[in-house]
Order: structure tokens, then C-alpha cells, then sequence
């Protein structure tokens, strides 16, 4: 049995993790550093505290390295997985705790450069391709 990485680019039920070990325990940890480094509103916290409520995942706080380790070594599974991430930071955080990155299934396929600091910036490019809108 694995141990399912749960990090904010894998929030969903149809992730390949939870397909890919369907049984398997999942873990999501706050990380107050990285929460105060990057400066995530409220808002933004509520909304990904929203999301986690809809999985079958258990929630701890902490450096996600160890709390991660930790949860799979008392549960005694037998690794890590996870989703790729494009975020240097969870990339790092993967490669630290050794844990199975499974690919990511493009939401949309888009061209060109993309302003990702915004999600209505995004969906301005992305929500007519996935719609099959033409702007």
C-alpha cells in the first residue's frame, strides 16, 4: 500500500494517484511556512480547505517532507505517490521524500504563454478551448 502525496495541484478525486491506488491512504499537509512565504489570502485558503473536504484524505500541519514520511511510516505503507507538479517547490518537496510522481492529464490543452498569477487571466484562455468557444 502507498501513500498518496495530496498537495494543492492534486485536489481532486479523478487524480491519477487515487486511480492509480484506488485503497490507499492520502495526506494533505498545511504548511505555515510556505503559507506565509507566498502570502495566500484567505479567500484562497478557504477555497483549497473547501476542495480537501471532498476527499477521502487526512489533514495534518507542518513541513510536508516529514509529516509525509512520518504518516506513511505509521501507517507502514510501503512508498509514496503523488502528482507532478510544475512548482519547483512541491518538485523538490517529491524528491526529498523519495515519493512516486504520476504524470499529470492537462485539464485543457493551450498554446503560447500563459499568465497563471490569476485564475480569471487563465480562464480566459483555457475556458473557450475546453468549451470548444471560439474568442
Amino acid at each position: 500500500m502507498k501513500l498518496i502525496w495530496v498537495h494543492a495541484d492534486c485536489l481532486h478525486l479523478q487524480s491519477p494517484a487515487y486511480r492509480a491506488y484506488p485503497d490507499s491512504p492520502s495526506l494533505f499537509v498545511w504548511d505555515d511556512a510556505e503559507l506565509q512565504r507566498a502570502g495566500w489570502s484567505l479567500k484562497r485558503i478557504g477555497f483549497l480547505y473547501e476542495c480537501l473536504l471532498d476527499l477521502p484524505v487526512t489533514i495534518r500541519r507542518g513541513d510536508p517532507v516529514s509529516e509525509v514520511q512520518r504518516f506513511a511510516q505509521e501507517l507502514r505503507c510501503s512508498g509514496i505517490a503523488t502528482m507532478a507538479s510544475p512548482d519547483p517547490r512541491i518538485q523538490a518537496q517529491a524528491a526529498a521524500m523519495g515519493a512516486e510522481i504520476l504524470p499529470l492529464e492537462p485539464f485543457v490543452e493551450l498554446t503560447g504563454k500563459l499568465d497563471l498569477a490569476r485564475f480569471s487571466r487563465y480562464w480566459r484562455k483555457a475556458g473557450p478551448a475546453l468549451l470548444g468557444e471560439e474568442r
